[in-house]
């Protein structure tokens, strides 16, 4: 693994995210991403239904279970998803959260400007 997933993967720790995301981000914090994504899967329902804010972190978080699974096809998906979002709105990304997306991003081999198509 990178040196800069491993990063993001740490860092995804250290910031906290009450409700129905708990499961999954426990998961993915002891390094079950596969459970990570059961769990992921079974709350896009009730995630699709939320705000800007929600829906967005969600899919970084989608993102970035899927690339530390090692699906960097589906992690694409989710995290230009997020991308095209933070360029159109920065503000519906905490700091930590662009930092994690920005690494994720990077770690796929695009530079920070770049913009999905």
């Amino acid at each position: 693994m990178s040196h800069t997933l491993s990063a993001l993967i740490l860092s995804l720790g250290l910031f906290g995210c009450a409700g129905p995301l708990d499961s999954a981000l426990e998961a993915f914090d002891a390094g079950r991403y596969p459970e990570a994504l059961d769990e992921l899967r079974r709350v896009e329902p009730a995630a699709s239904k939320a705000g800007a804010h929600v829906r967005t972190r969600y899919a970084l978080y989608r993102g970035m279970a899927h690339l530390a699974a090692g699906d960097v096809r589906a992690a694409y998906t989710w995290l230009a998803l997020v991308k095209r979002e933070w360029d159109r709105d920065p503000t519906v990304l905490d700091a930590q959260a662009q930092g994690q997306l920005l690494v994720a991003w990077q770690s796929m081999g695009y530079l920070p400007g770049e913009t999905p198509p």
